[in-house]
Formats: C-alpha cells, structure tokens, sequence
C-alpha cells in the first residue's frame, strides 16, 4: 500500500510540474457539485481587468482554450462564464466538462506580468440508471416506477482524481439527508473504487422526494455534496393504501377509482421477490383460472379484490386499474402488508408441545419495503399477552429481534399453558395495525386427559363383566327355581299335621 501511494505521490509531483510550467505560482483547489455557481479566484489580478487571461485544460494533455482574453469573453465558447469585478472567472451551472486546470494570468503591452495563478477545479456529478435498458439520466432528479431497480453513480471529475485519492486523503461516501452514512443501511449496496461510488436499491412508493446525497470530504473536512432526488412517477395522480393483516384472516382491497360495472375492473400483483413480473389476477372482471391462490380470490360489488385465508405469500403490491377501450382515470395502489406466526417445530398456529420443552415464536412482517418501513415509518413488534402487557416485562420470555422484520419470542412450556394464547402486535406510529396469535396446546395433558378416559373405560369394563355373569346367574338360576316349583312329575308331600286334620275330618 505504502508503494502505491510513494507512486501516487510521484505521478502528483510530476503532474505539477508538468501543468505549472513556471515557478512561484499560487495554485488553489475549487470543489464543486455539478448545476451550482462558482467562482474562481484570480490572485495575481493588476487593478485593470483589461490585463486578464483566463486559459483552461481540462484533462493532463488536452487542448489549452482561452476563454477570457485582455479581459473580453470568447464568443465561440460554450460555457456561461463572466469576468468578475476582481477578475475572478464566474461560471454558472457547473457541468462535469467544467472540471480541470484553469490558469489566471495578466499581460501588459504583450509581456506577462508577475507568475499565473492556477485553479484545480474538481466537480462532483451524481447521475442515474434504471433497471431498464432505456432508462437512464444524468439530471439530479429522474422518474423511476416503485419495484424498478436503481443504480446512482457518484463520481469527482479531476485532473488528478486517483492521485488525489491516494495521497491527499480524499474519499467519497453515500449519506442520507441527516448525513448517515448508507453503508449501514442493509437497503443499499454500496461500491466504490477510488473516483466513483454507486449506491443501489429498489425503489419504494415512500421515496418520492426522498434525497440522496453524495458526500466528498478532504482529510476529514467536507468540501462539497452533490444530491439526488427521487421522483416517483407512479405515485403521481395515484391513491396509495397501506393494508396490514395477520396470515389467516380475510382481507378486502379498495378499489378507489371503480365505474358503476366492474366488467371494467383489473387488479395486478405485483411482489419483486415472488415474481419479477407482473401477475394479473382479475382482467375486466374475471379471476384468471390460473393463479395459484384462485379459489381464495373474489371480486366484490364495489369492485374490491377480497382475499381469504391470507397466506405470507400474499404480500406485496396490488393495484386497481379500469379499462373501457382505454384506461380510465389513475392507478389505485394498495401496499398489503402480512405478520405470521410460527413456532420452530410447526407452522401451523396451534401445536402440541409438551411441558418442560423449550419453544421459539417466530413472529415476521411480510411487506416489500419491511426494512424502510422499520427505520423511517415507526413500524414496531412486540410479543404482548391476552391482556395486552408487554412480555418484554415477563422475565420468563426471552425476546429477541434478530432482524428489523422479525421478532422471537423463546419460553418453556408449562402445564398451565394449555390454550393459552400469545399475540404479536403490529404498530404504525403507535398506532395498532394488527395481531397475530398463537396459542399453545398442551399434548401432554391432552395425554393425560385420554390417559384418565381409557382407566375409567378399563374399571368400568373391568367391573362389568363379573357384574353380567353374576346378574346372568342369577337370572337363569331364579328362572331353574321357577320351573322347579310348577314340575308335575315330582311327588307332593304333605305334612304331618295336614294329614291328622284330613283323618280327623273322615
């Protein structure tokens, strides 16, 4: 590292030399961002201006162009320079072509009077690139679709940018407008490579207006900025709804912008990570057969897109849009926002675990732009009980927040929570949006409950079959009784005193 620079540092002494020409010279370091005003010091200027030349050399072995001669402006020149009162060159809305070596110099009688004056303008220009072929744009405001890909490149035009790099502490950095750096942002990749930084990321519905702002500092100290803004063209005119809902429950998308016949009516979906393009799931009126999620989709009279049993997978983005030859009228977008619930050995919302088992609730905000929404929109996710306590307070939970979209919840299973029922609430400037839940179903005393059944149906069994024969016995031996008593063919016998009374009668 140490060689490279010792070279940097050479090729900057042999640059110098080569551009100075002549000793004792002042030279001064101007930084500038592009479409903004600049002034540019003449420090050898005589009291008359009519003396002043202004020459410039924009790369190490370009042209010299003589833009101010004896103190008049060249009318064949493209830029919008002036001379000033002090004989400082003026030039307004800086382009990148306007960076270089400019050199001030004063001429009596054709003879140069005293040594030059020379400025090293460097320009900072910021310019954009769409994720489609024809989209690009060296403007510092441009039109991209939310969903579409940008890329925006930060570049110092300079006669001697890698050498500046090297040896003068010069560096280059993305920064949002509180002046953070976006490197910490997971949204952004960053990539830089000495004179150029490019940030890229998926523009969002939010980010109309949004500002970006290239940051160039020297030894630390800021010199100059160039900023970008977004322009998000598909908000323009439209309606946007945020709709957040937990995974299991029923939605229903407006459609703002309805006619009286929703044979008219189209929805589209639209999710970067599920599809890289866009899915039609009504088309004037009809559901289109085949879609994955058909039978949970149905136009309502309004012409709503209603979705039932709403999956993880619903997220994304919707859009209402009405067709009569022609469309009619502006887009009506619909953000829908999905929290699930699951726990590490189940997906369901219900499972049997037992007591004594350590269990994990994983709770996730399904949603496009989940990490911009986190950090700028005052989304928030907490495990709460029935009653709506915070379980952060329960020294029983463990909560973690391993990802801004993502919150866990880890505990172990008691005996008592049987149906018991954990939430995980969703706030938007603490303001409730939605909950899902989870209850906890206990196996174990769902065994033991069985356990009990199966022993009373064994002693009832046990206990019933001895009762049956006894009872069985006993009938059969009260009938043999019976017949016993009304059999003809045994002999009667009387007694004594019945048969004294019969002789005593005769």
């Amino acid at each position: 590292m140490a060689d490279k620079c010792d070279l940097c540092l050479l090729g900057l002494i042999v640059l110098s030399s080569l551009l100075t020409g002549t000793t004792g010279e002042e030279v001064t370091d101007v930084f500038i961002s592009s479409g903004e005003n600049v002034r540019l010091p003449c420090n050898n200027a005589l009291s008359d201006c009519k003396s002043t030349t202004w020459i410039h050399s924009r790369f190490r072995h370009s042209w010299i162009v003589k833009m101010i001669t004896l103190g008049k402006k060249k009318k064949d020149t493209e830029r919008h320079e002036r001379l000033g009162s002090d004989c400082s060159l003026n030039i307004k809305n800086v382009t990148k072509e306007d960076s270089g070596s400019y050199i001030c110099q004063q001429y009596v009688n054709g003879k140069q009077q005293g040594p030059d004056a020379r400025v090293f303008l460097h320009v900072l220009h910021v310019s954009s690139s769409s994720s489609s072929p024809s989209s690009s744009s060296s403007s510092s405001q441009t039109e991209i679709s939310p969903g579409r890909s940008v890329t925006l490149s930060c570049q110092l035009y300079s006669v001697s940018c890698d050498d500046w790099v090297c040896s003068e502490g010069l560096h280059l950095s993305w920064v949002n407008k509180s002046g953070v750096d976006l490197k910490t942002d997971s949204r952004y990749q960053i990539s830089l490579h000495r004179c150029i930084i490019t940030l890229t990321t998926t523009l969002l519905n939010e980010d109309d207006n949004r500002e970006w702002r290239c940051q160039l500092t020297l030894r630390n100290q800021l010199k100059t900025s160039a900023r970008y803004t977004g322009n998000n063209s598909s908000t323009i005119g439209e309606e946007v709804t945020d709709v957040f809902v937990s995974s299991g429950e029923n939605v229903r998308l407006s459609c703002n912008n309805a006619l009286s016949d929703c044979n008219s009516t189209t929805w589209i979906y639209y999710n970067r990570f599920r599809h890289s393009w866009i899915v039609e799931i009504i088309t004037l009126g009809k559901k289109k057969k085949d879609t994955e999620r058909n039978e949970r989709l149905s136009l309502g009279s309004d012409c709503s897109l209603n979705i039932k049993n709403v999956k993880k997978d619903d997220y994304g983005f919707y859009t209402c849009q009405k067709y009569v030859n022609e469309q009619q009228g502006t887009d009506t977008r619909v953000y829908l926002h999905v929290v699930h619930v699951s726990p590490s050995s189940s997906s369901s919302s219900q499972t049997e675990i037992s007591p004594g088992r350590s269990v994990t609730l994983s709770c996730q905000l399904y949603s496009v732009s989940c990490d911009n929404w986190v950090c700028s929109e005052g989304i928030d996710l907490l495990w709460v009980n029935q009653a709506g306590v915070d379980l952060k307070t329960d020294s029983r939970y463990q909560i973690s927040a391993p990802d801004r979209c993502i919150i866990t919840l880890t505990t172990t299973l008691l005996n008592e929570d049987d149906n018991r029922e954990w939430r995980c609430q969703l706030t938007h400037r603490n303001q409730l949006k939605t909950s899902a839940r989870y209850t906890g179903k206990n196996s174990d005393v769902t065994s033991t409950t069985a356990t009990v059944l199966i022993t009373v149906i064994v002693i009832v069994a046990a206990f019933a079959v001895p009762l049956s024969a006894l009872i069985i016995w006993m009938i059969r031996k009260k009938k043999n009784d019976i017949e016993e008593e009304s059999d003809p063919s045994e002999p009667t016998y009387a007694n004594y005193s019945e048969i004294s009374a019969q002789n005593m009668t005769e």
